[in-house]
């Protein structure tokens, strides 16, 4: 009986591996079963991973966020980012995104970069000197710079001519966004006996002094009152109506904020 048993089972492995029987039947059946076990884990574990392996995602609106906002939206999707190009944009502030490349809802698979426009902020020029020069000077050589003229206040003066820009605000050098209005004051020539009371309102103690020296007025009695709403040291009030002749050399009472 056993004999006929060791008969037919090298007939059988002697069919599979060939002509001759396996010498080792066991290390066969373990070959057979480690093999089976291998494609079981292709199959249940390497095969899903394969298959889902970039997945289609699709590519959120980036525009008006800044870059470190964009690189977390995009990371939770499995996307990344590259600057593509810097360009001024007056309206918005430096680092926000302008448009992106794919536009947005368009489906790409994970791992793709989106690349982007961001804004360099509005272009900035530099205020010419305009102190000493003439009126129609001074407005040329904003427009030379890409800057407008803005109001003009006369106002008497012994150190410069009629017509010649006396200062500007903002002042020469200061760097201001393209195509801002610059201010300026602009002499009428040597004082007559009576000044115009000019308008304090707004501005602060010492532009104030200055002023009032540069027509010929002085600066009498001041006033604190205590104001959150104004910077301290902000003129709130002025004794004298402006745009009223008073003679040259009156004094004038400010009144002026302060903070608690």
């Amino acid at each position: 009986m056993k004999e006929a048993i060791k008969t037919k089972l090298k007939q059988i492995f002697g069919f599979i591996w060939g002509k001759k029987p396996i010498r080792y039947p066991f290390l066969f059946l373990g070959t057979v079963v480690a093999f089976f076990f291998l494609l079981f884990l292709v199959d249940r574990v390497l095969m899903p991973v394969v298959v889902h392996w970039g997945e289609a995602t699709a590519v959120p609106d980036l525009t008006d966020l800044s870059l470190k906002e964009a690189e977390t939206v995009l990371k939770m999707r499995g996307l990344s980012l590259e600057v593509l190009t810097e360009v001024h944009e007056p309206t918005k502030p430096p680092g926000t995104i302008l448009s992106q490349i794919p536009h947005p809802n368009t489906r790409v698979r994970e791992g793709r970069i989106v690349k982007i426009t961001v804004s360099k902020g509005g272009k900035t020029v530099l205020v010419p000197k305009l102190d000493g020069v003439s009126i129609r000077q001074a407005e040329l050589l904003l427009i030379h710079e890409g800057l407008e003229l803005g109001e003009v206040s006369w106002v008497p003066s012994d150190s410069f001519p009629e017509d010649v820009v006396i200062a500007s605000t903002p002042s020469s050098g200061t760097s201001v966004p393209l195509a801002m209005s610059v201010n300026l004051r602009v002499s009428l020539g040597i004082r007559p006996d009576t000044v115009v009371v000019p308008d304090l309102l707004g501005t602060n103690l010492e532009e104030s002094k200055k002023i009032l020296r540069e027509i010929g007025l002085e600066l009498g009695k001041t006033k604190f009152k205590v104001n959150n709403d104004f910077l301290p040291g902000t003129i709130l009030r002025q004794s004298l109506k402006p745009g009223k002749r008073i003679e040259r050399g009156s004094k004038i009472i400010l009144e002026i904020s302060t903070t608690e």
